[in-house]
């Protein structure tokens, strides 16, 4: 199952119906769009191949390669199950799209500091009240919407001499939408390209 259970679900309602169409095929060349004609360019990704290369086109695009595997489409293939994303192994295989890979999650950083504070109130550093006072200078009042903003409220934060202290090592990173979008349209688009390979040998 999934780690990332909202993206997938979003993949799914985005993709619903999906056709697959061949605009170029010739051995380990391909080029093939996905979409419903009738919903326009909302949901289409387009994957492309050549040895050793796999581009993916959404509304972000991604260049994976791997020296050892010819065939791409093997590589995700044998990495994941049909449905199944595997972006921890794969985002290794990035040559170009690297900087979309990851970004600053609000989420993450709100669960982070909020842990912090639990553990400080049990361990009895914390002040009384430490908790709303939190929740209101940094959660309602403060700028988290971008890391250096979330960063800068950490730093300015103090109640009764209380502090984050040195919170410069902590990760308020995750894999973005697009990249995780991405991941689940590679995965999902060969297992459409199989279905319609083996569907065609059975006709043969």
């Amino acid at each position: 199952m999934t780690e990332y259970p909202e993206i997938a679900k979003r993949f799914a309602r985005e993709t619903a119906g999906h056709q697959m169409t061949v605009k170029h095929e010739d051995g380990l060349y391909r080029h093939l769009r996905f979409g419903r004609p009738e919903h326009g360019s909302f949901g289409v990704y387009e994957l492309i191949t050549w040895p050793y290369n796999l581009v993916v086109k959404a509304g972000w695009t991604f260049h994976f390669d791997i020296d050892a595997t010819p065939d791409m489409f093997d590589l995700f293939r044998n990495t994941a199950f049909s449905g199944e994303i595997n972006p921890s192994y794969w985002q290794e295989k990035v040559r170009a799209g690297r900087d979309e890979i990851e970004g600053f999650d609000e989420n993450l950083f709100e669960q982070r500091v909020k842990q912090h504070v639990v553990e400080a109130i049990r361990n009895g550093r914390a002040p009384r009240g430490i908790g709303a006072e939190v929740t209101r200078d940094i959660f309602e009042w403060g700028d988290i919407s971008h890391e250096a903003g979330a960063r800068a409220e950490l730093d300015a934060f103090s109640y009764q001499g209380w502090t984050f202290g040195e919170t410069w090592e902590w990760n308020f990173c995750d894999y973005t939408p697009g990249f995780l979008w991405c991941c689940h349209a590679i995965r999902h688009g060969i297992d459409l390209y199989d279905a319609a390979r083996k569907t065609a040998e059975v006709a043969a």
